[in-house]
């Protein structure tokens, strides 16, 4: 199994916003995704949390001593069960100017926080995962993400 890092940036603007990335369509793993910027954790990565910040860096072009790390939330397993995602909370303060690769980065996206909060934005619900045996259930609510998001 692999393991992950990611980065949940949150930009603290009057009204915060999450950043996403869309990956190059043309990458081996994931091409075209939106989602958090992370990736693999390499063998020269000190840990999770170092892992996540250099490829912050990698796929925004925003440089890693921006965002500030205020909270680990917990290890996620994909649906694929070939990785294991290492998620961390971070803050930004604006202005945040981009400069990312376009050969790693198509896009980058700026949602503001209030639309998670939306009626339907988000969806609950049960996910039930086997692993190597092991069977775990997940259980999703609009609540449990929005806990994760408030930025002290």
């Amino acid at each position: 199994m692999l393991h992950a890092a990611v980065v949940i940036p949150v930009v603290r603007y009057d009204e915060p916003h999450l950043l996403f990335v869309r990956r190059a369509d043309h990458l081996r793993r994931n091409p075209g995704q939106i989602g958090f910027p992370g990736g693999v954790i390499d063998p020269t990565d000190r840990d999770a949390k170092a892992a996540a910040l250099r490829e912050f860096e990698e796929e925004m072009g925003v440089p890693r001593e921006r965002v500030r790390i205020v909270d680990r939330l917990e290890d996620v397993v994909t649906l694929a069960l070939s990785v294991t995602v290492a998620p961390y909370l971070g803050v930004l303060d604006p202005p945040v100017e981009f400069a990312f690769d376009p050969s790693e980065t198509q896009s980058i996206h700026e949602i503001p926080l209030d639309a998670v909060y939306r009626p339907g934005a988000l969806h609950q619900g049960v996910e039930p995962v086997q692993h190597e045996g092991v069977h775990y259930t997940r259980y999703r609510t609009p609540g449990e993400l929005l806990d994760y998001l408030r930025v002290p």
